[in-house]
């Protein structure tokens, strides 16, 4: 199982820093946990073709500081894996550093045929998760798109899922649209290599994973050459000459990384403020900011906890799989949120795609009315933001609103 001794979490730390202890497992127990029984039928599924896959990064001891360590999109290595137990090991070798995701599309045509007419043939459609969640949490919502022709590419988040991390520690949210940014590198590569041309790509993500897709479409300018971005990635920190670890290259040192063409976007209830029920008090954000120094991983604020849905099956599902975090929020994830939502604000204007956002307007966990602001400063003239009168944060389960709506613009 999953670590889950608080303290332990943050004396372990300090203990690996003196060369004291070493991690054994980079994701800390979440790698071969078992697959949650609602997401077998579509793991199962035989109509159905899935492939795991994770993608290494440089470690961050190699890095002259911890931020350049989170803003990272350097791939080192790629594999398909089976999340066996001997992965790990493998992986240690490889750095012990690693993106999961995987890939879904199906083998056949559905029976009835498409759906929408197969608006998605051809189509990538990436979801993003949000915080304490992972990537098969949209197990319920895949299908739907499979049948309308997607092929769905679901990304673990890092510290999430079977990626490495603490469990739900995001000491900065640079890692989010990093690894958003190794994972879309790592599938145009994977298709080039196999002969294929880059498909047309469509971003949807809820909550975290909102302001994850957001923050991506801003840092990073697109180029239509899926080919540049793939030899980017190819160019790899080099090993120093006694092979112990990796040296930067200077010419690439504060440089923007290019992403492949975005096509639209569909965010649901985006992090880009809190809601007024689940954010902590001054005092307790003060103390927050103290404790960040020495405790950044102790779990200190209910914040989200029970205020995702009035549904008690979302919280009885929620709980019930072993791959979601069940604790309190983090120190240091509370203040990286935090900041990051003050850095999206300031950014907003430069979200230049077709873009759909929806929220309810009884969240609370994230701010309609924060989504309302973002909304007028987005530049593009193809977008839409819808509010839902009466729905909670969890939308994809709230009242039977489905994420399976279409994303933004599919042709």
């Amino acid at each position: 199982m999953a670590s889950d001794n608080a303290l332990w979490e943050i004396i372990r730390p300090a203990l690996v820093r003196l060369g004291l202890y070493t991690v054994s497992d980079p994701t800390f127990g979440r790698y071969n946990l078992p697959i949650h029984p609602p997401h077998k039928k579509l793991v199962d599924d035989p109509n159905v073709a899935h492939t795991w896959r994770r993608v290494f990064l440089p470690p961050e001891s190699s890095f002259e500081s911890l931020q350049e360590a989170y803003d990272t999109t350097e791939i080192l290595y790629a594999e398909d894996v089976t999340l066996q137990p001997q992965e790990i090991e493998s992986g240690l070798q490889r750095g012990g550093r690693w993106i999961c995701y995987s890939i879904w599309e199906m083998v056949n045509a559905p029976s009835g045929g498409w759906e929408g007419g197969g608006k998605g043939k051809g189509k990538d459609l990436v979801l993003v998760h949000g915080l304490s969640d992972y990537g098969l949490r949209y197990a319920p919502h895949i299908p739907h798109f499979l049948k309308a022709g997607f092929r769905v590419i679901v990304p673990d988040l890092p510290s999430y899922g079977r990626s490495t991390g603490v469990h739900s520690f995001l000491p900065s949210l640079l890692l989010l649209s990093a690894a958003l940014h190794v994972v879309l590198t790592d599938t145009v590569m994977r298709d080039l290599d196999g002969g294929r041309k880059q498909r047309k790509v469509f971003l949807s993500g809820a909550s975290m994973g909102g302001w994850a897709v957001l923050y991506y479409l801003l840092k990073y300018p697109p180029t239509p050459s899926a080919t540049a971005v793939a030899a980017a990635a190819n160019e790899h920190d080099v090993p120093p000459p006694d092979g112990k670890g990796y040296r930067k290259l200077e010419k690439h040192k504060g440089d923007e990384k290019h992403r492949i063409q975005i096509a639209g976007a569909f965010v649901l209830c985006p992090m880009v403020e809190v809601s007024k029920n689940s954010r902590p008090s001054i005092l307790v954000e003060g103390f927050a900011r103290v404790l960040k120094f020495f405790a950044p991983t102790l779990p200190l604020a209910k914040a989200v906890r029970g205020n995702v849905s009035d549904d008690p099956r979302v919280e009885e599902d929620f709980y019930a799989d072993v791959l979601c975090y069940h604790r309190w929020l983090r120190v240091g994830t509370g203040l990286a949120l935090l900041e990051g939502m003050i850095e999206l604000e300031k950014r907003a204007g430069e979200i230049d795609v077709p873009i759909r956002l929806v929220h309810g307007t009884s969240d609370r966990v994230t701010s309609h009315l924060g989504t309302l602001k973002l909304f007028d400063r987005l530049p593009n003239a193809d977008k839409e933001c819808q509010l839902y009168e009466g729905y909670e944060h969890g939308m994809s389960h709230d009242k039977g609103l489905a994420l399976s709506q279409s994303p933004r613009n599919p042709h």
